[in-house]
Order: C-alpha cells, then sequence, then structure tokens
C-alpha cells in the first residue's frame, strides 16, 4: 500500500494545527457551563522496535466533564473529564490490513491560560488487529496507553488539539506468545465543548 500521500496529509494536518493556533490568536475558552465534549482527531503511529508497523488512524471521542477546569476547586484549577474514544486504523506491516477498538480514558486538564489547556489522559481498551506482524499474533488484544497534549482555543468552544500517546497492545498473557506491540502515536484534531 502506497501511503506517502496520506503521510503528506497528515503531516500538513499536524502542521496546522501548531501553526494557526499562534499566528490568529482567537477568544479564549468560555466552557465553565459545558459538561461535555465530542472530538475527533486524526494520528500516526510508528511501532517503537522493529518490525516496523505503521497505523493510519481516526480516533472520535465523547466525553463526559467531571470537574470543569474553568470552576474546579482542585489545585491549579484542575479539571476531570472521562473520555470513550474509538479507533479505527489502516496498518502497514508485513502486509496492509486494519485495526478496531475503544478506549475508556480519565483526562486531566490544567488550564495554564485562558486560551491553552494542556492535559494527560489515559486508559485500557480493547482492541482488534486484523494486520500481519510478528509483534502482534492474535487478533483480539488491551491497549493500556498513556499520554499528554494540549487544547488550544480557536474560538470560545471549539479547540485544536494536539497530543502524543505511548500505546501497548498484547492479549495480557491469556495465549502465547505474546510479545506485544509498543507504538509511539502522534495526533491532532478539533474538540467542541457544550
Amino acid at each position: 500500500m502506497r501511503t506517502t500521500g496520506f503521510r503528506g496529509l497528515l503531516l500538513a494536518v499536524l502542521a496546522v494545527a501548531i501553526i494557526i493556533p499562534g499566528t490568529t490568536r482567537a477568544a479564549d475558552f468560555d466552557i465553565a457551563d459545558c459538561r461535555h465534549d465530542l472530538g475527533l482527531r486524526l494520528a500516526y503511529g510508528a511501532s517503537v522496535t522493529s518490525p516496523s508497523v505503521h497505523l493510519y488512524s481516526l480516533m472520535p471521542r465523547w466525553g463526559i466533564i467531571l470537574i470543569n477546569p474553568h470552576s474546579s476547586t482542585l489545585p491549579g484549577k484542575l479539571g476531570i473529564s472521562f473520555e470513550l474514544e474509538g479507533i479505527f486504523s489502516i496498518a502497514e506491516a508485513c502486509d496492509t490490513g486494519w485495526e478496531l477498538g475503544i478506549t475508556p480514558l480519565l483526562k486531566f486538564t490544567l488550564p495554564v491560560t485562558g486560551f491553552l489547556h494542556p492535559f494527560l489522559e489515559g486508559g485500557v481498551g480493547i482492541i482488534t488487529q486484523q494486520f500481519n506482524s510478528p509483534r502482534v499474533p492474535h487478533s483480539f488484544n488491551f491497549t493500556p496507553q498513556v499520554g499528554v497534549g494540549c487544547d488550544i482555543a480557536v474560538a470560545s468552544r471549539w479547540a485544536v488539539t494536539v497530543a502524543y500517546r505511548f500505546r501497548h497492545s498484547s492479549n495480557a498473557s491469556i495465549v502465547e506468545p505474546n510479545p506485544g506491540l509498543n507504538m509511539n502515536i502522534f495526533q491532532a484534531g478539533l474538540t467542541y465543548f457544550y
């Protein structure tokens, strides 16, 4: 599968997500009354060890804001959200295949400024991986993962989101062998708060 065009598109989206917020100062977030978020991220993942695996992913997500950072009484106005994230990936490995999964996440947000909200998020999901790689001998796997990122306001309730995530996938030694697959995943997308 030739993915040079898709890689270029993904790099362009990442560049726009980083450059636009810095050059066009948007309004600050106005999300004090928001209880949910809805987002879509594009992602590129590369395996940490060989043989190489490359992922090109769509990651829709929906969240419930448990403690809103704009009304939080926690230190630093820390906000906490429960997020449910899906993933659909095209995978390049020994052959071309795909993966499909879902992950519940906890997201901890620290509002640094009115328009810049860095976050830490992590969780454990389930995934079916349908591609040929010695690192993925079974199709049903678990995916513990942790990452960091930033929501950057482009309007009062809209954010450009950029993030990095480390993800492990394996079957928790239910079936042997279980070598596991570790991925570095780079994400960019849009988030709407409501």
